[in-house]
């Protein structure tokens, strides 16, 4: 019985799973670095990520309840119809 040598990790980021995930990652990126800019910057310096859901539906992940309430009055601005606004609280780590 042969066993099976281990992969890189550069060999498995090019093959199956690890491969969709780093393009989705990338995608994500893409996409919160585009609202990041439509946003002015203070806000845009609390913005922690941006995705969108099987609904269509942007969503907005902000680092505190006080910038997500401010970010709710430039949803118009955003060019997309159902936005909806997350808070993740910074950890401070």
């Amino acid at each position: 019985m042969a066993t099976k040598s281990p992969k890189s990790i550069a060999e498995l980021f090019k093959n199956g799973q690890l491969e969709k995930l780093a393009l989705e990652a990338e995608r994500q990126r893409n996409l919160t670095d585009r609202i990041r800019k439509m946003l002015p910057s203070e806000e845009a310096d609390h913005l922690v990520n941006v995705s969108i859901d099987k609904e269509n539906e942007l969503i907005l992940v902000m680092d505190s309840p006080a910038w997500a309430a401010r970010v709710r009055y430039h949803a118009k601005t955003l060019g997309h119809e159902h936005i909806k606004v997350k808070v993740v609280p910074y950890s401070g780590i």
